[in-house]
């Protein structure tokens, strides 16, 4: 069985992967504003070429944050 941390970081990995232009990882973490601005984000992002190399970025980097933080729980 997966531990509860485990859980979690599966759970919002998900939801980045499916939700991330509409910034579904924000809002279920409780980040209100966060879910917007991603919104906003990707909206430019996806105007322009240069704003999706910028959105890229984040997403990237959240995802294997929360890759360690699946890798590195222990309870």
């Amino acid at each position: 069985m997966l531990r509860t941390t485990e859980k979690k970081a599966l759970t919002r990995l998900f939801l980045l992967g499916v939700g991330a232009p509409i910034g579904l990882d924000r809002f279920y973490e409780g980040d209100m504003t966060g879910g917007f601005l991603a919104i906003i984000g990707f909206l430019l992002a996806a105007i322009t070429v240069f704003g999706l190399l910028i959105w890229i970025f984040p997403f990237v980097s959240k995802t294997f944050r929360l890759l360690r933080e699946f890798e590195t729980s222990d309870e």
